[in-house]
């Protein structure tokens, strides 16, 4: 400011000052996510954990700052010199704010985080300490806290990846992506989380996963506007904007009953005169999804035919042509119709 009235500045610097001085007494929202603002309070209370003391020697603790809206106003040389400091820190915490790409991991937490960017055009593996491994995508970025496997096992997505996370029921595998986190006991799974304006998903080869928004605080009965959980050939979609979850079914469902040793062969499902309803219960198991007869009719209908070897939705068009039907998929399950036997 001394610079600024002594007119020492450059141009860049005073346009900075001028356009500081026009948004005096305007709030100002910092355009933060949840797991962000929790993160970052987090990084910064650990650092500062400053103390006042009074004139008697008593301590008196710091209160907490409340970061989520700062209101600035003009109150002389002072406020300025906070606001000058203030902006310079906003620009080294939000990068994207000012301009530029959003950083996955902010300057004050690099210290805390190791980052991985796939830079190549095709798939990059990393293995964690704990056993797991993560496929990247062509550039996708990942973030693996320092205290992986010690006392978290905690990462951060911008992009997508493959997950295969190695089970350890007493410590979760948590992956912050956009608004939402995916919670993992031991499992596989597929998460995109690209530009965070876009939608996010979540598909679940195996085991169980929970997503959700960090404010559910009580997981089991989770609000199905707040999160969901899912099973294998399950997928949830989170849309950023109206903060809403939609599940469906996986874009290429797999048998969740495989074999053990990858060059065995697949259970055979040879039919010979079979109840349609005998073989959906036999789809129904080998997918772990709920497949639903919409007349009850159908179920006795015979087919024959060889369905080993096909796509789940190639199977369903096949005892389709059966019945004279079709199939449609609503949430996680999946409808049949037809009009009868031929």
């Amino acid at each position: 400011m001394t610079r600024y009235e002594a007119h020492a500045c450059t141009p860049e610097e005073s346009q900075l000052v001028e356009h500081w001085y026009e948004l005096l007494g305007e709030p100002v929202e910092i355009p933060m996510t949840e797991a962000q603002w929790v993160a970052i309070e987090q990084k910064l209370w650990r650092k500062v954990q400053p103390q006042v003391h009074d004139e008697e020697g008593a301590t008196v603790p710091l209160m907490r700052p409340l970061w989520r809206k700062v209101v600035l106003a003009a109150v002389g040389m002072a406020a300025a010199v906070a606001v000058a400091v203030g902006l310079n820190w906003h620009v080294q915490l939000l990068p994207g704010w000012f301009g530029g790409q959003t950083a996955l991991i902010g300057q004050l937490e690099e210290s805390d985080w190791t980052q991985h960017m796939n830079e190549t055009g095709k798939p990059e593996e990393i293995r964690l300490p704990d056993g797991s491994h993560i496929v990247l995508a062509p550039h996708a970025q990942l973030a693996v806290h320092k205290a992986f496997n010690s006392r978290n096992r905690d990462v951060r997505l911008l992009g997508e990846a493959n997950f295969n996370v190695h089970r350890d029921p007493a410590r979760p595998f948590l992956v912050y992506s956009g608004d939402i986190v995916t919670k993992v006991l031991g499992t596989s799974f597929r998460i995109r989380a690209g530009d965070p304006a876009q939608p996010i998903q979540v598909t679940v080869q195996s085991g169980k996963v929970t997503v959700y928004r960090p404010v559910v605080n009580d997981l089991p009965n989770v609000n199905p506007n707040r999160g969901v959980i899912l099973t294998p050939n399950q997928k949830a979609t989170y849309f950023p904007d109206n903060k809403q979850f939609v599940t469906g079914i996986a874009e290429d469902p797999q048998p969740i009953a495989a074999p053990a040793e990858t060059n065995a062969t697949a259970p055979s499902l040879e039919f010979t005169d079979t109840p349609i309803g005998d073989v959906i219960h036999r789809l129904e198991a080998i997918y772990g999804m709920e497949i639903e007869l919409e007349q009850e009719s159908l179920s006795h209908c015979p087919f024959t035919g060889d369905l080993t070897h096909q796509s789940l939705y190639t199977k369903l068009e096949l005892l389709c042509g059966t019945i004279n039907g079709s199939y449609e998929v609503r949430g996680t399950k999946i409808l049949v119709t037809g009009k009868g036997c031929q």
